[in-house]
């Protein structure tokens, strides 16, 4: 893993001599990509193993340590760029990556040791119908849930905002991730993690359609990004809680490489189909278009959730509707 944690680290640094759009892609888009996904899955898929009761508090509380570092990284970023330019941001950036990642790394241990294994991919997980249903949920929520950490500081400066008032916001998008993270994921072990994801997902759509589409000022977008930051992004802290309650009898991080992948493949396809949106129907001059684009596949997500709980319930023996799931 020390490698992987070299080339997240060095994505940055090699940054610093990209002259060519080319080069960008290469390094701040594949290698960070390549680096970033190779420390994803073990990291999410290890307080899982070590807790039962308190699952879903301890996965929220591991990964709101993204938003943290989110919130630390926007900052300090534009920070130093201001002071000693992009190209010194970078290389400092980089260097701190990789000694933070790779010290962290040397105390992780995992409860149960990997069973030797033939095949990278767990090809006996596809014929379980939950899989598929995670991995639309997945899918259909990260091509949502992008638009509009993408797009409020456009939409701040197009109602008279300023771009410090689009940083501002995503400000306060971020640290609504890491309060929201940690309350769902201790909601998640009183009433079911599927149970708390349907519902942040329906409430998501709610929240975000409304007030996007009406906001004339600045003052409802701060409530947008606290109430998006609370409830939306849970389905990233929640999921690993849902695949290691579902798939016990394969290892962890496999199945959750898996499903990551569906996120990237939504993350991808939605960022792109955002793009074209706004430039194509709402012709750069306000979001609508966007807007009810994230807010259904966001829907989807909710929609498939509700499908994966129907589909465990009938798993089970108890049959119950309502239940702890």
């Amino acid at each position: 893993m020390m490698n992987f944690m070299f080339i997240f680290g060095a994505t940055n640094s090699y940054g610093v001599f990209s002259t060519y759009y080319l080069n960008l892609m290469l390094t701040q888009g594949v290698l960070f990509g390549v680096g970033a996904s190779f420390l994803l899955a073990p990291t999410n898929s290890l307080a899982a193993q070590w807790f039962d009761k308190y699952r879903g508090l301890a996965t929220g509380v591991s990964i709101a340590g993204s938003s943290i570092g989110g919130l630390w990284f926007t900052v300090a970023t534009q920070s130093i760029m201001d002071q000693i330019g992009p190209e010194w941001a970078l290389r400092i950036l980089g260097i701190l990556t990789f000694v933070v990642t790779g010290t962290m790394n040397m105390f992780y241990f995992q409860r149960v040791p990997p069973k030797p294994r033939k095949r990278i991919i767990e090809l006996s997980v596809t014929k379980r119908l939950t899989f598929w249903l995670i991995a639309l949920e997945l899918f259909a929520a990260y091509a949502g849930y992008w638009a509009l950490v993408f797009y409020i500081g456009t939409t701040a400066k197009q109602i008279g905002g300023t771009l410090q008032d689009g940083s501002h916001l995503l400000l306060v998008l971020n640290a609504g991730t890491v309060v929201g993270r940690i309350i769902t994921g201790y909601i998640a072990d009183k009433f079911g993690s599927i149970n708390t994801l349907a519902v942040s997902l329906i409430l998501t759509v709610a929240i975000e359609m409304p007030l996007w589409m009406t906001a004339k000022s600045l003052a409802p977008l701060y409530v947008l990004c606290t109430l998006y930051g609370l409830i939306a992004s849970t389905f990233i802290s929640l999921n690993p809680v849902i695949v290691a309650i579902h798939f016990k009898d394969i290892p962890l991080s496999s199945v959750l490489g898996m499903t990551n992948m569906f996120s990237g493949l939504g993350g991808l396809s939605g960022s792109l189909s955002q793009g074209a949106i706004f430039d194509t129907y709402d012709k750069r001059m306000n979001f609508t278009n966007t807007i009810i684009f994230s807010g259904t596949f966001i829907l989807l997500s909710a929609i498939a959730t509700l499908v994966l709980r129907a589909h465990v319930i009938k798993k089970g023996s108890d049959r119950r509707f309502f239940q702890r799931v």
